[in-house]
């Protein structure tokens, strides 16, 4: 699949897409689960995209009294000598300032993030931070549970049709309100993730969040996302990341 200028998102948009320019190679089996979800998570930071991208979209946002807002975006992936950016822009909605989320990654090193609210930086804004009223987190749109140092395959199972491996990331320092684990499923041949799971340290059984990729459609000849959910079961609210997509 061609990237769309995750990014979630990978707002998980650039980030989902640049992963799939990079296949993971899998094994019949899983013979050591901590390894191969160390190589696997390494694969995953280290995929780079091959060239600048744009798209536009909106975020619908649903909440549990099923009142409706929408806000448009834009973003963009800019790749320099040293490093790649993602980029989101949200419009001004209903009284809301327009905001702007600069996630710079850089191999070898920590992801950085600056995000523009007005006209205030707030460059160390807490990771679990919403991006425009939206179920879309910093942590989502940075991928940022991949730089985690446990990673572990749990098993290998179909999601959506699709033979994948299931990524089992655990933060050692979980935030109040954070994320303590987040299980993703990493498509096989693409190396895409498909869906994720986030949970916090309440939580066992029942994820905090959940985020699933929607249905694809062929433009100019490359299979691209029409959305990507996020739904956040602490609060019945749901956001739907609409991609603006054009040509066959």
């Amino acid at each position: 699949m061609r990237a769309v200028a995750l990014a979630l998102l990978v707002s998980l948009g650039p980030e989902i897409h640049a992963a799939e320019r990079n296949p993971v190679p899998v094994a019949s089996t899983i013979l050591n689960p901590d390894k191969e979800g160390q190589e696997l998570a390494a694969r995953l930071r280290a995929a780079t995209p091959t060239e600048d991208s744009k798209f536009s979209g909106v975020l619908e946002i649903s909440g549990q009294d099923g009142k409706q807002s929408l806000v448009p975006i834009n973003s963009g992936t800019v790749i320099t000598e040293t490093n790649w950016q993602v980029i989101y822009r949200s419009s001004p909605t209903n009284g809301a300032p327009a905001e702007t989320l600069v996630i710079t990654h850089t191999p070898g090193q920590p992801n950085r993030y600056v995000l523009t609210v007005g006209s205030n930086v707030v460059s160390q804004s807490p990771l679990i931070h919403s991006f425009a009223g939206s179920d879309f987190w910093l942590i989502d749109l940075g991928l940022e549970f991949f730089h985690w140092p446990k990673q572990r395959i749990l098993r290998a199972e179909m999601s959506r049709t699709r033979p994948c491996r299931v990524l089992e990331s655990v933060n050692p320092k979980p935030s109040p309100g954070g994320y303590a684990r987040v299980l993703s499923w990493i498509d096989n041949e693409s190396g895409g993730i498909l869906q994720a799971e986030a949970y916090d340290t309440t939580s066992t059984n029942r994820p905090v969040k959940k985020f699933i990729l929607g249905p694809m459609k062929k433009v100019q000849g490359q299979y691209q996302p029409r959305e990507m959910r996020m739904r956040n079961t602490r609060t019945g609210q749901q956001t739907e990341l609409k991609f603006d997509l054009k040509g066959e």
